[in-house]
């Protein structure tokens, strides 16, 4: 019976990181958002001009990880971004830092912005709605054959 390289070396498969209640977790639909192995989130951006990585930080929710991306894009190329670029969330504010300023930046000023910026903001946006087909008018109309609702008649 022949058997998988893999499986001869004993490698190890790669599990997806766990949510507190036990399911796998999705990755991020944010860019530059990743979660990390023990359930915080990350962000990084490319510098540009460099193969360089700059990692902003970790996060507790992606929502914060993303909007430190956005503010670390914002530093590097201000409100115009290259073809290629884009803000994860393009109303949110912006860190208040003028043109002449912003050009000035280092890496290491560019990651402590974006990190105080991500935690300032995302306590001061609205929540964001996860699933809108849970309204006061869906629930009451009660199941359809579809979302659960049995074809047994009830005893």
């Amino acid at each position: 019976m022949p058997t998988s390289r893999a499986a001869r070396s004993g490698a190890v498969r790669k599990v997806p990181a766990l949510a507190p209640a036990g399911r796998p977790q999705k990755p991020s639909v944010y860019t530059g958002v990743r979660l990390r192995q023990w359930g915080r989130w990350a962000a990084e951006i490319r510098v540009p001009g460099t193969r360089q990585k700059l990692w902003i930080g970790t996060f507790e929710t992606d929502r914060q990880a993303a909007l430190a991306y956005d503010a670390a894009v914002f530093c590097f190329y201000g409100v115009h971004l290259p073809r290629g670029r884009n803000f994860n969330f393009p109303g949110a504010p912006r860190p208040d830092i003028p043109a002449w300023v912003r050009v000035q930046l280092n890496v290491t000023s560019i990651k402590a912005i974006a990190e105080r910026h991500a935690r300032g903001v995302d306590a001061r946006l609205p929540p964001l709605v996860v699933a809108p087909a849970t309204t006061a008018t869906a629930m009451a109309a009660g199941p359809s054959a579809g979302e659960g609702a049995s074809a047994l008649p009830d005893d």
